[in-house]
């Protein structure tokens, strides 16, 4: 009977304590479960189970061309770092400071006056450089230097881990030269990927009109351009294939590759590109025996114009609005992004992207102050924590594990974490 009588007490005083009233605030859940859709079995679609009600009713702002978690976080960033930007831009920093870095290189990106005025006059130097092109070696020497500037074009280059001995870096290069995303947008013939074809072409051929070129002209060189990349994307692997790590890993020496494909220049490239080496992790030979072949099967005026489409193309989003609209309509048809961002967020993600290091900084400065780093640390000194008291109380790791291994894979695991 106590014991009835004190269950029933006690059962009594936890519903008094959790029954919302005017003095106890409701408990916020975290557990978002509003985009769930219970008509759906788990087992059947568990996309549709999780998502569903989220997947058809969110909408995605006429300025993104996608909306996810990663936006919910990323987007108000960036209007923090706006902030900063518009402040350091206006005022008088001192001289090599990152402030007036960051300050003044935003600044000239705000400046759409001058740069509306000067047109294309900033890339005229580059396309004179094509235009005294002569034979192939010029042209890899120029394509060469474009890569030092960070430009696409027919090499596709970087220096990072071998995949095989991840303890030294060596120098990678892999399919390139196309300007659609993949293999596949140049001969898919269904109505979608056609009219990314059909606006692709009409987005090279406003290119070369707002640089002076005749309109009958921009049209042919347009499907010039098109053309020499349809021939090099037959060479490209498909995403699937690129997916194969294995198969995509061919690790050769600088020699044998010169004289398999002599007009390429390996030699003489690398030499240009500052890169010392005598191997080579060629990831896509295909693409570079089609880029070997084509380079004396396609005269060199047609390289020029190509080399041209592809020097606007990187720069256009640069330049004067006839040229940054230009390449938002062809934009537009391929994401489906409805309208332009503003200004001022193009340039925050232009200086988040060239000068991220010293932007960094400056966020830091303002917006993570020491209490903020204090509570972080603490998030990640307890995550450690709680790894290492989860390893060390695994039954399997006991069983095939000494003490100091599990110490060992501990430490590790405690070295993968930031702070």
């Amino acid at each position: 009977m106590n014991k009835l009588f004190c269950l029933s007490v006690g059962l009594l005083f936890f519903a008094a304590c959790n029954h919302p009233d005017a003095s106890t605030p409701e408990k916020k859940s975290f557990v978002d479960v509003s985009g769930l859709d219970p008509s759906v079995k788990p087992g059947d679609n568990f996309f549709r189970y999780v998502n569903g009600r989220w997947y058809d009713t969110v909408k995605i702002a006429d300025d993104q061309s996608g909306i996810g978690s990663y936006s919910f976080l990323n987007i108000p960033q960036k209007k923090l770092l706006q902030n900063i930007l518009d402040s350091v831009s206006k005022l008088q920093n001192t001289p090599g400071s990152i402030e007036q870095k960051v300050g003044d290189f935003y600044a000239s990106g705000m400046d759409t006056a001058t740069i509306n005025r000067r047109g294309y006059e900033p890339i005229q130097a580059v396309l004179g450089q094509i235009d005294a092109i002569k034979d192939v070696p010029a042209l890899m020497k120029f394509v060469a230097a474009g890569l030092e500037a960070g430009n696409r074009s027919i090499i596709g280059f970087d220096i990072s881990p071998d995949n095989k001995n991840s303890s030294i870096n060596i120098a990678h290069v892999y399919q390139t030269g196309t300007g659609l995303p993949d293999r596949d947008y140049y001969f898919k013939t269904d109505s979608p990927t056609v009219k990314i074809q059909e606006a692709y072409i009409k987005y090279l051929g406003t290119l070369f009109q707002l640089t002076g070129s005749d309109p009958a002209v921009t049209t042919k060189n347009a499907r010039l351009v098109y053309g020499l990349e349809k021939q090099l994307a037959a060479s490209h692997k498909t995403r699937i294939e690129l997916r194969d790590i294995n198969a995509n890993y061919n690790k050769t020496t600088v020699a044998a590759l010169s004289k398999k494909q002599p007009n390429i220049g390996w030699e003489t490239l690398l030499a240009d590109l500052g890169a010392k080496t005598d191997t080579i992790d060629i990831s896509q030979p295909a693409y570079y025996e089609k880029l070997n072949a084509l380079l004396v099967a396609v005269p060199i005026n047609d390289w020029k114009v190509y080399l041209k489409a592809t020097t606007l193309e990187n720069y256009a989003g640069a330049l004067s609005k006839p040229f940054v609209d230009a390449s938002f309509e062809f934009t537009k048809v391929l994401s489906g992004q409805a309208v332009q961002k503003p200004r001022q967020q193009i340039m925050t993600e232009g200086v988040d992207g060239h000068l991220g290091e010293a932007l960094g900084q400056l966020y830091v400065k303002r917006y993570f102050n020491e209490d903020a780093k204090k509570r972080v640390l603490d998030l990640v000194n307890n995550l450690q924590k709680s790894f290492e008291n989860r390893i060390n109380h695994l039954d399997w790791m006991r069983q095939h594990e000494t003490k100091g291994q599990r110490e060992i894979i501990c430490n590790h695991q405690k070295d993968r974490l930031p702070g």
